[in-house]
């Protein structure tokens, strides 16, 4: 019994010293997807937004900063005879960022992560023209961050690469999504 109780108090003066922040906020920001078609088709974004929330854990200068972003994008969809329509989409993106802070000072912070990203399209993309530009459910990728915290606020510049194929039952295999998005949030905690 004397054994087990020297072992709790072991782990638990152990959790003690782990220095943990946990902060979290709200995010509202830019996005840019860029898709590269075959067969002169192309999309072209106009009025994109990006908003949600994240949460960042730190442990000493290491970063977890998974988050949960709504995407609503504006696209002019083109063939070779000129605008054939325009289309919303409405999709969700979760990144699960890691990395370092590299600058730790009081009132501004800089750190650099990077980690996976899963984005879920909402909405079809449906055209009597061209059935085959379907949105999969779900996309694969990879995703850079740079951020800076200036006291309580955080600006973030990231970009996404795109792993997975972005739509159902078409020839080319290489139609992915990669994006650049630009946020600014405010950050409450630690």
């Amino acid at each position: 019994m004397k054994k087990l109780l020297l072992i709790i108090c072991i782990l638990f003066s152990i959790t003690l010293n782990a220095q943990t922040d946990f902060s979290f906020g709200p995010k509202i920001g830019y996005k840019s997807n860029d898709y590269n078609f075959p067969l002169g088709v192309s999309l072209k974004n106009r009025g994109n937004l990006t908003l949600g929330a994240y949460g960042r854990f730190m442990f000493n200068n290491l970063v977890i900063q998974p988050e949960l972003m709504y995407n609503y994008i504006t696209i002019d969809y083109y063939k070779c005879t000129g605008l054939v329509t325009i289309k919303k989409n409405h999709s969700f993106a979760l990144p699960v960022y890691l990395g370092y802070q590299f600058i730790n000072r009081d009132n501004f912070n800089m750190r650099a992560t990077a980690g996976p990203i899963v984005h879920f399209n909402i909405d079809d993309f449906i055209e009597s023209m061209y059935p085959q530009l379907n949105y999969r459910f779900m996309n694969l990728g990879a995703a850079l961050n740079l951020g800076v915290d200036i006291y309580r606020f955080t600006i973030d510049l990231g970009y996404s690469l795109g792993f997975t194929n972005v739509f159902h039952n078409i020839d080319n295999p290489n139609i992915r999504q990669n994006s650049l998005t630009f946020t600014v949030g405010y950050r409450f905690g630690k």
